[in-house]
């Protein structure tokens, strides 16, 4: 069964998350080598750009500078943060997915179980 559950996760956090690995990825640098730039811990890179942890404004200062972006770029938002990554269909769908219930999460897997029976059986 495919769950994700991603507790006391912040929209902002998810958001600052993405923004962080678009440019990271633009800029052509490996989390852990953005997580050197910056001098943090390369696991903990990863936790902000999940969203599961929200860093301090000195820890998003470093990234900013190691990214050559200014703080206020990595609050500039589209309006569909999701779609600025080129991402797989299935870090898309657990993307959706962070923040929400395990009813929630459970509820839309079986949806989605449900769908690919109905359409498979045509």
């Amino acid at each position: 069964m495919f769950c994700i559950e991603v507790k006391n996760v912040s929209k902002i956090a998810l958001s600052v998350g993405e923004k962080i690995r678009t440019l990271r990825k633009k800029s052509g640098l490996s989390q852990e080598r953005l997580a050197f730039k910056a001098g943090i811990a390369p696991s903990y890179m990863g936790q902000v750009e999940r969203g599961t942890k929200s860093p301090t404004i000195d820890i998003l200062e470093k990234i900013a500078v190691a990214l050559d972006v200014t703080l206020e770029e990595l609050f500039s938002f589209d309006q569909n943060v999701s779609e600025q990554v080129d991402k797989t269909i299935i870090e898309k769908i657990a993307f959706q997915l962070y923040g929400r219930s395990k009813m929630e999460q459970e509820a839309i897997y079986n949806f989605v179980k449900q769908l690919l029976l109905f359409r498979d059986k045509k």
